[in-house]
């Protein structure tokens, strides 16, 4: 049976409803995003992974000092925050889009301000949902969102190919800047939590702390290592999905659609088995045969370069994708005292979401030789 008992809190239920709807706008906005890129670039291979290190780097650079941040304030009020920070964001790329005043150096400044934003955000999200519904219901809140956020995967750029081909990119913006009021209007509903306090210290030393609780816990420390080459070499989506469209297939945005509408099924498919099968599969060395299947599936599909063949590895990269990430996210949070999720959850992100840019830099080199 689908575990969805997270749902019983209110709090966290207007939450997900919130965020089920922004993910979607967040998702049209990341296929406009690179479409405006290649536009402006001239179908820049380069440009685009340029674009990937000023969204991601961030992430990496600063995302152990955001967990300290997140740790030291209310996670309510940091995540409110974020989501304030991502609609301007989205208002922004809408204006300047709109008015045909925006240019390539303006793209990468917005990408960089709001991959800061992002840093926050990845954290402080994680640490409010374990207040909402506690540690006992953290699997099932987990599986949940990453359900809500892969069925996002399907409908977001598959609509958001549709829009940018009928209207162009700029509503693509203004939809996802509408798309946060719901998850900041019930964000405004959910009250604050005690924080759990340690002796008092400095951001290194919390720093330091959270690194010597990995090292001295192996599952996390191999998980973590594991993570960092997936993040740096398998998930680079959005950079190689729209130059795999526009120079393998010679198709447009509405097939780039298709594309990751398939690999979001895939990974609708994989949440869906994580909220039905989760606790088995949260053993390490499951984990573990996830991502090798996701990187296996990856190396056939450089093979593989049709448009029916592509749809089906997506698939199946999709649902490896999602059971090794949410499995890997799970574990992190369910073995991480409360005090310091927000640093943990960081590292997770750093490792996994920030080291991207480096992947990104590495694949329009390939490309361009």
């Amino acid at each position: 049976m689908v575990q969805i008992s997270a749902l019983q809190y209110p709090e966290f239920r207007r939450y997900f409803v919130g965020q089920a709807v922004s993910v979607v706008g967040t998702w049209m906005q990341s296929v406009a995003g690179a479409w405006l890129v290649l536009q402006l670039s001239h179908d820049s291979a380069f440009a685009l992974a340029v674009f990937g290190a000023f969204s991601y780097a961030p992430v990496l650079l600063f995302g152990l000092y955001a967990g300290t941040v997140v740790d030291r304030f209310s996670h309510r009020d940091v995540l409110l925050v974020t989501q304030a920070v991502s609609l301007v964001g989205a208002a922004l790329y809408a204006v300047l889009t709109t008015t045909h005043i925006i240019t390539l150096p303006m793209v990468m400044v917005l990408a960089a301000a709001l991959g800061v934003n992002q840093a926050l955000y990845f954290p402080a999200r994680q640490a409010t949902v374990l207040e909402m519904v506690g540690r006992g219901e953290l699997a099932s809140a987990v599986a949940l969102n990453s359900t809500a956020f892969n069925l996002a995967r399907i409908i977001g750029p598959a609509v958001g190919g549709i829009v940018i081909a009928a209207f162009g990119v700029a509503v693509c913006f203004w939809l996802n800047a509408v798309s946060y009021l719901g998850v900041i209007a019930a964000l405004l509903t959910v009250r604050r939590r005690p924080r759990t306090e340690g002796p008092p210290q400095t951001a290194v030393q919390l720093i330091g702390e959270a690194l010597r609780y990995v090292a001295r816990t192996p599952s996390l420390a191999g998980l973590f290592l594991l993570l960092f080459v997936a993040g740096t070499f398998g998930a680079n989506f959005n950079l190689v999905l729209p130059l795999f469209t526009r120079i393998v297939l010679h198709a447009d945005a509405d097939t780039l659609g298709y594309l990751f509408a398939a690999q979001g099924l895939g990974s609708l498919v994989g949440a869906i088995t994580m909220t039905i099968a989760g606790g088995v599969l949260l053993e390490p060395r499951r984990i573990v045969m996830g991502g090798l299947l996701f990187a296996g599936m990856e190396l056939v599909f450089l093979v593989m370069p049709s448009f029916g063949q592509s749809i089906v590895l997506l698939l199946v990269i999709g649902w490896s994708f999602a059971v090794y990430s949410i499995g890997t996210n799970t574990f992190v949070q369910v073995r991480s005292p409360d005090r310091m999720q927000g640093r943990m959850v960081s590292l997770y992100s750093m490792l996994f979401i920030g080291v991207t840019p480096i992947g990104n830099i590495w694949a329009g080199i390939v490309v361009i030789s």
